[in-house]
């Protein structure tokens, strides 16, 4: 068997055995009677879940904040994925972490029911389950119980029926609202503006990045662009093609005199490879893919000038620090998924067979484009981003002005 399993094989489980497991406990619970959200002075633990995407991670930091004031003295405990353990504990956002491994089947199994008995030996007032459509999310939480259990109520996905208290899950709001409409649910204040994010070791993040740079000759005083080319295996749909970014790169090196630091997954490499070989200023240019940790690869983000990405985690990584990041879609849709800091700018065409993954279809859909699959994100020029950027950030009248670059 592979060394990890296939994440769209994963999703067809969940669903061909998530929804009747889902169905046999429900029709159980239905014989126990629903219990009240604990007051405040009485929640001593929680649990939050949250298994897909390292993106997502960043995406539940204001939650977090959010039930930290209103459960100051509380433990918080975050289950998830093996792979998302460093993106996690370099947020420094909860207080204790528990993983199941997507290794193999049988590895699957047998951290899940490892991590089930660890867990339910806490006796968790509420736990939170912030997944929009995975189902073993929710036979989880319900195997670990607590006083009370709270999800997304996602049509089509019957998941909502092993919780104690669901939100319905609005299709319209971006992630990051519809996460911490759980946390009001749980407790938290409702706030019209979101918490800020608070990475605790940010300023140590950003001496790491800056030396990791300093390393690779980039200097302080040179404006430096991540562009993050790859979107992992499973969704290759997403990508933007290397041509693409290399003619960008080069135009911000003619005329920003930028360095550019090429990221990605080691199996990724082959993308950053051939984006180089596009490029024309290739002494400007850096391929750190498949040779960073990732608390290197969030510490250089910390402390670039301008992070460009499809849609992948860079963008929340960068929206959670506030570096200004843009970020290009096609198959997916900012309006849930796009940047969310300050600085953030999207990119979309907007096709009308656009977003054809969805957490309703549980991100299965194919490309169904004439065109063939990533017309959405082929239709996006480069010189479309360079004016995006010029309009968004460089301009005199531009919202998020950036001296560093306009001043080369």
């Amino acid at each position: 068997m592979a060394d990890r399993m296939n994440w769209k094989l994963i999703r067809i489980i969940d669903t061909w055995i998530g929804i009747p497991l889902l169905l046999v406990f429900s029709w159980a619970r239905r014989l126990r009677s629903l219990d009240s959200i604990p007051p405040p002075g009485s929640v001593k633990r929680l649990l939050l879940i949250k298994f897909w995407g390292i993106g997502n991670i960043f995406m539940l930091l204001p939650s977090i904040q959010g039930l930290r004031t209103a459960y100051p003295d509380a433990t918080i405990d975050f289950l998830t994925l093996d792979s998302n353990r460093d993106a996690q504990t370099a947020t420094g956002a909860v207080d204790n972490i528990v993983t199941i491994t997507t290794r193999t089947v049988l590895q699957f199994i047998s951290s899940w029911r490892r991590a089930v008995r660890l867990l339910k030996s806490n006796d968790y007032d509420i736990i939170i389950d912030f997944e929009q459509f995975a189902h073993f999310s929710a036979l989880i939480s319900n195997q670990i119980g607590a006083r009370a259990n709270i999800g997304f109520s996602t049509k089509g996905q019957y998941r909502s029926r092993l919780f104690t208290h669901t939100v319905p899950y609005d299709n319209t709001i971006h992630v990051t609202r519809s996460f911490f409409s759980l946390a009001v649910a749980a407790g938290a204040a409702p706030l019209a503006v979101l918490p800020g994010v608070n990475i605790a070791c940010l300023e140590a993040l950003r001496k790491q990045g800056r030396d990791l740079l300093a390393g690779l000759g980039v200097e302080p005083a040179e404006v430096c662009v991540v562009m993050h080319i790859g979107t992992s295996d499973n969704f290759r749909e997403r990508r933007w093609l290397p041509e693409r970014y290399a003619a960008l790169a080069d135009l911000l090196i003619a005329e920003y005199r930028a360095r550019v630091v090429f990221t990605g997954l080691a199996e990724e490499s082959f993308l950053i490879r051939e984006t180089i070989g596009h490029l024309h200023a290739r002494t400007s240019a850096v391929d750190l893919s498949g040779q960073l940790q990732f608390t290197d690869y969030f510490a250089i983000i910390t402390v670039a000038d301008l992070v460009i990405s499809a849609d992948t985690a860079a963008v929340h990584l960068a929206s959670a620090v506030d570096t200004p990041v843009v970020g290009l879609y096609g198959p997916n849709t900012p309006l849930l998924y796009g940047p969310w800091g300050s600085r953030g700018l999207a990119i979309c065409k907007g096709f009308d067979c656009s977003p054809c993954i969805t957490n309703f279809n549980a991100k299965l859909n194919t490309c169904r484009h004439p065109a063939g699959k990533g017309a959405c994100m082929h239709a996006i020029e480069t010189v479309e981003v360079l004016s995006a950027i010029r309009k968004h950030y460089l301009n005199s009248e531009a919202p998020c002005r950036l001296d560093r670059l306009v001043e080369r």
